[in-house]
């Protein structure tokens, strides 16, 4: 071989490692899991033990996808194609996520790339459903099942967003919540849903509210408590800290919980302060009682999707309250009408 041959071949290497090394660079910015992140280094340079791959070492006949997809299991179709996949996909995407799907590696790998940042969530989400729908389809092969389309996605957003336990960053959930959608929106499965609204009344009165639901729109409390303040964001702030006083010993098996609110900068501040937390290591004793949840995430929601929390916030009722059971003498029809219309509109009699 000349030796401009050698040259003109080693040039080429170097610059297939290059192209290698930039890619992960960027990969590492996710912050994946240890284990995803192993995933993701095997699958990005075909090592994964696919169906195709033991067809090309001569280990097996078969390159079909087990799932009967049928079509070759390879690189590409473990990176988007697989119709696991898109039904997981569409399952977040119906939970208020905006997860994408992909044709192949190289469209995934250039679409997660532009997703760094503010949409850091969903392409770390994205690369978290991967890697489960792949352990997924080892299990089908070993014991002829595998997990639910449900399990996986809510087994996914655990995943992405327990790195630092409590994750309130900015551009997280309440990025891809549909901000202007005109109903509330479920949590996924195992998680529990607080809605918060505060209202200002005359004469410095101002009252609190919040509704906790399952992830079926389920209702598990309501409450409401007045106050004396004279600042409408401030009251917002009240009715998410009053939670300490109102959250009961089962909520915290739950999986998560979601504490949503209408008010942008309310939300923001208080991802910001946990995000300080998380540096710190010292939170302020008003938000110490969110330590004792699995997962945390604070969500802004538009003010159709909070209708259930504005009406206890602005009953004006004599006195405060926690409701726990539908069947209490006290609730209004009003609020039951606006509950099963929101049920209605999840399919959920």
């Amino acid at each position: 071989m000349r030796e401009g041959s050698i040259t003109a071949l080693t040039l080429a290497a170097d610059g297939i490692h290059e192209d290698r090394t930039t890619h992960w660079i960027w990969i590492k910015k996710l912050k994946l899991n240890p284990k995803i992140d192993l995933f993701w280094w095997r699958l990005y340079n075909n090592a994964l033990p696919s169906n195709s791959l033991f067809v090309n070492r001569r280990i097996s006949f078969f390159s079909g996808c087990p799932r009967g997809c049928e079509v070759v299991e390879d690189k590409d179709h473990i990176g988007g194609r697989c119709f696991k996949i898109r039904k997981v996909a569409s399952l977040l995407n119906n939970w208020g996520l905006h997860i994408p799907v992909y044709e192949c590696l190289e469209d995934c790998l250039g679409g997660l790339q532009k997703m760094l940042g503010r949409e850091g969530l969903a392409a770390n989400l994205y690369c978290t459903v991967l890697w489960l729908v792949w352990k997924s389809r080892c299990k089908l092969i070993y014991t002829g099942k595998e997990d639910s389309d449900n399990s996986i996605a809510a087994n996914a957003i655990s995943f992405a967003v327990q790195s630092n336990f409590l994750n309130f960053q900015q551009d997280n959930w309440d990025a891809y919540q549909l901000l202007l959608s005109s109903h509330w929106n479920p949590p996924p499965p195992g998680w529990i849903k607080i809605n918060v609204d505060g209202a200002l009344m005359k004469n410095n009165r101002a009252r609190i509210g919040g509704v906790a639901r399952d992830d079926k729109g389920r209702f598990l409390l309501a409450f409401d408590n007045p106050l004396q303040h004279w600042d409408a964001a401030q009251t917002e702030l009240f009715a998410i800290l009053f939670l300490k006083n109102v959250v009961k010993e089962w909520m915290f098996e739950a999986q998560g919980v979601i504490i949503e609110g209408d008010n942008r900068n309310i939300i923001n501040f208080l991802q910001n302060s946990v995000k300080e937390w998380k540096v710190s290591k010292v939170i302020e004793d008003s938000l110490a009682f969110l330590i004792d949840f699995k997962q945390v995430i604070f969500s802004y929601s538009s003010r159709l999707g909070n209708k259930l929390a504005d009406m206890c916030a602005t009953m004006s009722l004599e006195r405060s309250f926690l409701w726990e059971d539908l069947l209490e003498n006290s609730i209004p029809p009003s609020f039951l009408h606006c509950l099963k219309e929101e049920c209605d509109d999840l399919g959920i009699s």
